[in-house]
Protein backbone atom coordinates (compact mmCIF):
# COMPACT_ATOMS: atom_id res chain seq x y z
CA UNK A 1 0.00 0.00 0.00
CA UNK A 2 2.80 2.41 0.84
CA UNK A 3 4.36 1.96 -2.62
CA UNK A 4 1.00 2.69 -4.19
CA UNK A 5 0.84 6.06 -2.49
CA UNK A 6 4.44 6.77 -3.38
CA UNK A 7 3.77 6.31 -7.08
CA UNK A 8 0.67 8.35 -7.74
CA UNK A 9 0.31 11.14 -5.20
CA UNK A 10 2.10 13.78 -7.30
CA UNK A 11 -1.14 15.53 -8.22
CA UNK A 12 -1.61 16.44 -4.56
CA UNK A 13 1.88 17.91 -4.33
CA UNK A 14 1.52 19.92 -7.50
CA UNK A 15 -1.72 21.38 -6.23
CA UNK A 16 0.02 22.46 -3.05
CA UNK A 17 2.73 24.25 -5.08
CA UNK A 18 5.06 24.56 -2.08
CA UNK A 19 3.60 27.82 -0.77
CA UNK A 20 1.44 28.01 2.29
CA UNK A 21 1.42 24.22 2.56
CA UNK A 22 0.81 22.91 6.02
CA UNK A 23 3.21 20.48 7.64
CA UNK A 24 0.19 18.26 8.24
CA UNK A 25 -0.59 15.23 6.13
CA UNK A 26 -2.52 16.04 2.95
CA UNK A 27 -4.39 12.84 2.15
CA UNK A 28 -4.03 9.21 1.16
CA UNK A 29 -3.89 8.23 -2.52
CA UNK A 30 -4.57 4.77 -3.91
CA UNK A 31 -2.80 3.31 -6.95
CA UNK A 32 -5.10 3.65 -9.96
CA UNK A 33 -2.78 3.11 -12.94
CA UNK A 34 -0.45 0.11 -12.65
CA UNK A 35 1.15 1.02 -16.01
CA UNK A 36 3.00 3.95 -14.42
CA UNK A 37 6.62 2.97 -13.89
CA UNK A 38 9.19 4.83 -11.81
CA UNK A 39 12.81 3.73 -11.82
CA UNK A 40 16.25 5.15 -11.12
CA UNK A 41 18.53 5.42 -14.18
CA UNK A 42 21.99 3.96 -13.79
CA UNK A 43 24.61 6.37 -12.45
CA UNK A 44 27.18 7.66 -14.94
CA UNK A 45 30.91 7.64 -14.24
CA UNK A 46 34.16 8.11 -16.16
CA UNK A 47 34.07 4.35 -16.73
CA UNK A 48 30.66 4.40 -18.40
CA UNK A 49 31.63 7.46 -20.47
CA UNK A 50 34.72 5.72 -21.83
CA UNK A 51 32.41 3.15 -23.40
CA UNK A 52 30.97 5.86 -25.67
CA UNK A 53 34.28 6.39 -27.43
CA UNK A 54 34.78 9.69 -29.32
CA UNK A 55 32.02 12.16 -28.50
CA UNK A 56 31.05 15.79 -28.03
CA UNK A 57 29.56 16.91 -24.69
CA UNK A 58 27.91 20.31 -24.25
CA UNK A 59 26.01 21.70 -21.24
CA UNK A 60 24.41 25.00 -20.27
CA UNK A 61 23.15 25.93 -16.80
CA UNK A 62 21.23 29.18 -16.29
CA UNK A 63 20.36 29.75 -12.64
CA UNK A 64 18.63 32.70 -11.01
CA UNK A 65 19.70 32.58 -7.40
CA UNK A 66 18.04 33.79 -4.21
CA UNK A 67 18.57 37.34 -2.94
CA UNK A 68 20.48 36.12 0.11
CA UNK A 69 23.11 34.57 -2.14
CA UNK A 70 22.79 31.12 -0.61
CA UNK A 71 22.45 29.76 -4.14
CA UNK A 72 24.22 32.28 -6.34
CA UNK A 73 23.03 33.18 -9.82
CA UNK A 74 25.20 31.86 -12.63
CA UNK A 75 25.29 31.24 -16.35
CA UNK A 76 27.69 28.47 -17.27
CA UNK A 77 28.38 26.78 -20.58
CA UNK A 78 30.82 23.87 -20.87
CA UNK A 79 32.09 21.81 -23.78
CA UNK A 80 34.24 18.70 -24.13
CA UNK A 81 35.61 17.26 -27.36
CA UNK A 82 36.74 13.75 -26.42
CA UNK A 83 38.87 11.81 -28.92
CA UNK A 84 40.30 9.08 -26.70
CA UNK A 85 42.05 8.63 -23.39
CA UNK A 86 44.82 11.21 -23.44
CA UNK A 87 43.38 13.39 -26.23
CA UNK A 88 40.65 15.93 -25.50
CA UNK A 89 39.74 19.63 -25.38
CA UNK A 90 37.64 21.00 -22.51
CA UNK A 91 36.27 24.57 -22.26
CA UNK A 92 34.16 26.50 -19.75
CA UNK A 93 32.45 29.81 -20.50
CA UNK A 94 30.81 32.32 -18.20
CA UNK A 95 28.72 35.17 -19.62
CA UNK A 96 30.03 34.23 -23.10
CA UNK A 97 33.68 34.60 -22.08
CA UNK A 98 36.17 31.76 -21.86
CA UNK A 99 37.18 31.25 -18.25
CA UNK A 100 38.95 27.88 -18.44
CA UNK A 101 40.43 25.71 -21.18
CA UNK A 102 42.35 22.46 -20.98
CA UNK A 103 43.80 20.44 -23.81
CA UNK A 104 45.37 17.03 -23.42
CA UNK A 105 47.71 15.88 -26.18
CA UNK A 106 49.36 12.63 -25.24
CA UNK A 107 51.52 13.18 -22.17
CA UNK A 108 51.15 16.99 -22.24
CA UNK A 109 48.40 19.07 -20.64
CA UNK A 110 47.85 22.70 -21.68
CA UNK A 111 45.71 25.02 -19.51
CA UNK A 112 44.66 28.65 -19.49
CA UNK A 113 42.16 30.63 -17.42
CA UNK A 114 40.83 33.00 -20.10
CA UNK A 115 40.97 33.59 -23.83
CA UNK A 116 43.48 36.41 -23.27
CA UNK A 117 46.09 34.40 -21.37
CA UNK A 118 48.77 32.00 -22.58
CA UNK A 119 48.56 28.26 -22.07
CA UNK A 120 50.65 26.72 -19.31
CA UNK A 121 52.18 23.39 -20.27
CA UNK A 122 52.13 20.65 -17.63
CA UNK A 123 53.00 16.95 -17.56
CA UNK A 124 49.96 14.70 -17.67
CA UNK A 125 49.26 11.48 -15.80
CA UNK A 126 48.73 8.53 -18.19
CA UNK A 127 45.20 7.14 -18.21
CA UNK A 128 43.71 10.01 -16.18
CA UNK A 129 39.93 10.44 -16.54
CA UNK A 130 39.41 13.49 -14.29
CA UNK A 131 38.10 15.60 -17.15
CA UNK A 132 35.33 13.07 -17.76
CA UNK A 133 34.45 13.31 -14.08
CA UNK A 134 34.26 17.07 -14.45
CA UNK A 135 31.54 16.73 -17.10
CA UNK A 136 29.33 15.07 -14.49
CA UNK A 137 29.45 17.87 -11.90
CA UNK A 138 26.87 20.19 -13.48
CA UNK A 139 24.28 17.43 -13.52
CA UNK A 140 24.90 16.71 -9.83
CA UNK A 141 24.58 20.43 -9.07
CA UNK A 142 21.20 20.49 -10.81
CA UNK A 143 19.63 17.41 -9.23
CA UNK A 144 21.23 17.32 -5.76
CA UNK A 145 18.92 19.95 -4.15
CA UNK A 146 15.94 17.67 -4.79
CA UNK A 147 17.46 14.58 -3.18
CA UNK A 148 15.14 11.57 -3.18
CA UNK A 149 12.21 13.81 -4.08
CA UNK A 150 13.35 13.74 -7.72
CA UNK A 151 11.42 11.01 -9.54
CA UNK A 152 12.14 9.46 -12.94
CA UNK A 153 9.01 8.23 -14.71
CA UNK A 154 9.64 5.74 -17.49
CA UNK A 155 8.36 6.67 -20.94
CA UNK A 156 8.36 4.76 -24.20
CA UNK A 157 11.80 3.87 -25.61
CA UNK A 158 12.83 5.63 -28.81
CA UNK A 159 15.94 6.53 -30.84
CA UNK A 160 18.19 9.59 -30.72
CA UNK A 161 20.74 10.22 -33.47
CA UNK A 162 20.35 6.59 -34.51
CA UNK A 163 20.92 5.15 -31.01
CA UNK A 164 18.29 3.33 -28.97
CA UNK A 165 17.46 5.37 -25.85
CA UNK A 166 15.34 4.99 -22.75
CA UNK A 167 13.27 8.08 -22.02
CA UNK A 168 12.32 9.41 -18.58
CA UNK A 169 10.19 12.36 -17.57
CA UNK A 170 11.28 14.14 -14.38
CA UNK A 171 9.06 15.35 -11.56
CA UNK A 172 8.68 15.50 -7.82
CA UNK A 173 7.97 12.18 -6.18
CA UNK A 174 5.13 12.05 -3.69
CA UNK A 175 6.56 11.76 -0.20
CA UNK A 176 4.91 9.39 2.25
CA UNK A 177 4.99 9.53 6.06
CA UNK A 178 6.94 6.67 7.65
CA UNK A 179 4.89 3.56 8.40
CA UNK A 180 1.81 4.95 6.67
CA UNK A 181 0.30 5.76 3.30
CA UNK A 182 -0.21 9.44 4.11
CA UNK A 183 1.23 11.96 1.68
CA UNK A 184 3.29 14.78 3.19
CA UNK A 185 3.41 18.43 2.15
CA UNK A 186 6.56 19.57 0.35
CA UNK A 187 7.84 21.34 3.46
CA UNK A 188 7.20 18.36 5.71
CA UNK A 189 8.84 16.01 3.21
CA UNK A 190 11.91 18.28 3.00
CA UNK A 191 12.12 18.26 6.80
CA UNK A 192 11.93 14.50 6.89
CA UNK A 193 14.53 14.07 4.14
CA UNK A 194 16.92 16.60 5.71
CA UNK A 195 17.08 18.65 2.51
CA UNK A 196 18.70 22.09 2.54
CA UNK A 197 15.94 23.39 0.25
CA UNK A 198 12.21 22.99 -0.15
CA UNK A 199 11.55 21.75 -3.71
CA UNK A 200 8.72 23.56 -5.48
CA UNK A 201 8.69 21.88 -8.86
CA UNK A 202 10.93 20.16 -11.39
CA UNK A 203 10.22 18.95 -14.90
CA UNK A 204 12.11 17.74 -17.91
CA UNK A 205 13.12 14.83 -20.09
CA UNK A 206 16.09 12.50 -19.89
CA UNK A 207 17.36 10.29 -22.73
CA UNK A 208 19.62 7.41 -21.66
CA UNK A 209 21.64 5.33 -24.10
CA UNK A 210 20.40 1.75 -23.70
CA UNK A 211 23.71 0.21 -24.82
CA UNK A 212 26.02 2.07 -22.42
CA UNK A 213 23.68 3.60 -19.79
CA UNK A 214 24.99 7.13 -20.40
CA UNK A 215 22.86 10.30 -20.55
CA UNK A 216 22.76 11.45 -24.16
CA UNK A 217 20.33 14.33 -23.64
CA UNK A 218 18.81 16.04 -20.61
CA UNK A 219 16.55 19.10 -20.51
CA UNK A 220 15.47 20.14 -17.02
CA UNK A 221 13.98 23.16 -15.29
CA UNK A 222 12.93 23.63 -11.70
CA UNK A 223 12.38 25.81 -8.66
CA UNK A 224 13.19 25.50 -4.99
CA UNK A 225 13.52 27.68 -1.88
CA UNK A 226 16.52 27.58 0.48
CA UNK A 227 15.44 26.53 3.97
CA UNK A 228 15.31 28.93 6.92
CA UNK A 229 17.96 26.76 8.57
CA UNK A 230 20.31 27.76 5.74
CA UNK A 231 19.79 31.47 6.40
CA UNK A 232 16.85 32.21 4.13
CA UNK A 233 14.21 34.42 5.76
CA UNK A 234 11.87 34.85 2.80
CA UNK A 235 9.70 31.81 1.95
CA UNK A 236 8.93 33.41 -1.44
CA UNK A 237 12.62 33.82 -2.39
CA UNK A 238 12.91 31.05 -4.98
CA UNK A 239 15.82 29.75 -6.98
CA UNK A 240 14.96 29.01 -10.62
CA UNK A 241 17.13 27.15 -13.13
CA UNK A 242 17.13 25.71 -16.61
CA UNK A 243 19.67 23.10 -17.69
CA UNK A 244 20.48 21.32 -20.92
CA UNK A 245 23.22 18.86 -21.72
CA UNK A 246 23.92 16.62 -24.67
CA UNK A 247 26.51 13.95 -25.33
CA UNK A 248 26.85 13.01 -29.01
CA UNK A 249 28.94 9.96 -29.96
CA UNK A 250 30.89 10.27 -33.19
CA UNK A 251 32.20 7.75 -35.70
CA UNK A 252 35.01 10.18 -36.57
CA UNK A 253 37.85 10.65 -34.12
CA UNK A 254 38.45 14.41 -33.72
CA UNK A 255 41.96 15.80 -33.97
CA UNK A 256 43.22 17.44 -30.77
CA UNK A 257 46.22 19.67 -31.51
CA UNK A 258 48.58 21.33 -29.07
CA UNK A 259 48.45 25.15 -28.92
CA UNK A 260 50.86 26.97 -31.19
CA UNK A 261 54.18 27.90 -29.50
CA UNK A 262 53.13 31.57 -29.59
CA UNK A 263 50.12 30.67 -27.43
CA UNK A 264 52.17 29.00 -24.68
CA UNK A 265 54.14 30.31 -21.74
CA UNK A 266 57.88 29.56 -21.95
CA UNK A 267 58.84 26.41 -20.06
CA UNK A 268 60.84 26.97 -16.90
CA UNK A 269 63.88 24.94 -15.91
CA UNK A 270 62.01 23.79 -12.81
CA UNK A 271 59.34 22.02 -14.86
CA UNK A 272 60.19 18.32 -14.81
CA UNK A 273 58.66 15.48 -16.79
CA UNK A 274 56.91 12.60 -15.08
CA UNK A 275 59.11 10.13 -13.33
CA UNK A 276 61.86 10.18 -10.74
CA UNK A 277 63.30 13.70 -10.50
CA UNK A 278 66.70 12.41 -9.49
CA UNK A 279 66.99 10.57 -12.77
CA UNK A 280 65.37 13.24 -14.95
CA UNK A 281 66.41 16.52 -16.52
CA UNK A 282 64.32 19.71 -16.77
CA UNK A 283 62.19 19.52 -19.91
CA UNK A 284 63.97 22.46 -21.54
CA UNK A 285 67.52 21.36 -20.68
CA UNK A 286 70.08 20.44 -23.29
CA UNK A 287 71.71 16.97 -23.11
Amino acid sequence: MRNSALLLASIVLLGCGGRGCSDQVVETIELSDPSVLYEQPAANSPGTLLSLGPHLWEATLDKRGDSAGIHASKVSTSRLVWAELGYYEFQEFGEDELRFEERRVGSDVFRRTSGDTLFQQLPGVPGQTLILQRTLTLWREVVSPFGDQLAYRRQEDTTLDGRAVRVYSLGLAPQVAPESDEVLSLEAAANLAGLAVTPIEVSGLLYVDIETGNRLLAEVEGRYVPRRTMGNLDPEDEVYFTYRESRSPSQLVPTIAAPEPSQRRPLRATQWPLGNRKNSRPVNSSP
